[in-house]
């Protein structure tokens, strides 16, 4: 481990990795402190959907360029790293499974086409049976969106981390245990009984962010949210779509990846702490919503269930850029299941700030002064 390193990034998820890959490209000295191995935990387990036209808000501008970016780089990571992150484009089928849906998601054709890198057309229920034969006849119609992105979010993560090695940043697997600060400018990272000495501190610790309230001395209001995914034997021949729909109370993504297997995604439930064990709940949940769509997941066997925790801020937007008060410090945290599309834009931006002071991306509604940090 250095003893100094201009950037010290607490956290090795696709967040932090991707931070440090912009830094290591602009010829920053990074240190990544990852408390455990890359990507073995939500940045490792997610669905991996990279789909910026499925939210409006605060967000939407920002995942639109963060998607930009996924194709610049994807081809350039996985060729400087050797992994191969699965990348397959395919066409998002968002479904109308009830009669009262219809008047909204017809509007989301024109929404959708005022985007120049997307085209939607929204499909009767008969054409939608055309494109995929084995979707539920119990069908109101959807919206058909092209050549969205679905790729493994472990190796995508894991080809991050090393294309950012490859540039010369450094992976130490410990624990970070507290921030150096002098007169309120950080100048260090304690790591366990070590430290390293730098001229700038990342908080990537997603759903962990809260941990840095000790050492910040006020609080970040992040909180573990937990998501649970399903996957069963896929289809023959393959499903060729993302489909998508809200049924039995909640929501529900059905796709075959590049892995061959069918994913059932994705559970969403609060204030459970940072339990990961996977629940019989979330699996008969999960199958039943599949099956809504597809009738013919019923034969299709379990092949894995895994759980992970999202980091939420209290309002649902991420918490972006430097930590009020605290000199050469900032923060990347609470993307909730949106860290694998936002990863790209989210490493830009903190990279301009950390190497020049400022960003042209317009990150300033996510600072974490808005929840009035004293």
């Amino acid at each position: 481990m250095k003893s100094h390193s201009d950037v010290v990034i607490v956290g090795g998820g696709i967040v932090g990795s991707s931070i440090a890959y912009q830094l290591a490209s602009r010829g920053s000295s990074v240190t990544v402190i990852e408390r455990d191995s890359i990507g073995n935990h939500a940045s490792g387990y997610a669905l991996g959907l990279l789909n910026p036209t499925n939210e409006t808000g605060n967000i939407e501008s920002l995942n639109h360029q963060s998607f930009k970016m996924h194709k610049e780089l994807l081809g350039t990571v996985q060729e400087e790293s050797g992994v191969d992150a699965q990348v397959l484009t395919m066409p998002h089928l968002e479904l109308a499974l009830e009669e009262s849906e219809l008047p909204e998601l017809k509007k989301e054709v024109d929404r959708i086409n005022a985007f120049s890198e997307f085209k939607s057309t929204w499909l009767e229920p008969e054409e939608i049976r055309r494109l995929e034969p084995r979707i539920s006849d119990d069908i109101r119609g959807g919206v058909l969106v092209e050549d969205i992105i679905m790729l493994d979010s472990y190796n995508l993560t894991l080809a991050t981390a090393q294309a950012a090695e490859a540039r010369g940043a450094e992976y130490v697997l410990s624990e970070a245990t507290g921030i150096i600060f002098e007169k309120n400018r950080a100048v260090g990272v304690r790591v366990g009984d070590d430290q390293i000495a730098c001229d700038a501190v990342v908080l990537a610790l997603g759903p962990w962010s809260g941990t840095s309230s000790l050492w910040l001395g006020f609080d970040v209001p992040i909180v573990p949210q937990k998501g649970e995914i399903v996957r069963v034997e896929g289809f023959d021949p393959p499903l060729g779509m993302h489909s998508h729909g809200y049924t039995l109370g909640s929501s529900c993504s059905v796709v075959q990846k590049g892995d061959g297997a069918t994913w059932l995604a994705a559970t969403v439930e609060d204030g459970t702490g940072f339990d990961t064990t996977t629940s019989s709940e979330a699996l008969e949940s999960l199958s039943q919503r599949g099956m809504r769509m597809f009738p013919q997941l019923e034969s299709h066997q379990l092949v894995l269930q895994t759980a992970c925790m999202r980091p939420i801020a209290p309002d649902g937007d991420p918490i972006l850029g430097k930590v009020p008060g605290k000199e050469g410090t900032f923060i990347a945290t609470g993307t909730g299941g949106k860290g694998i599309l936002l990863a790209p834009i989210i490493g830009k931006a903190l990279a301009d700030l950390i190497t020049t002071g400022e960003t042209d991306i317009k990150i300033d509604q996510f600072g974490l002064d808005r929840f009035a940090v004293d």
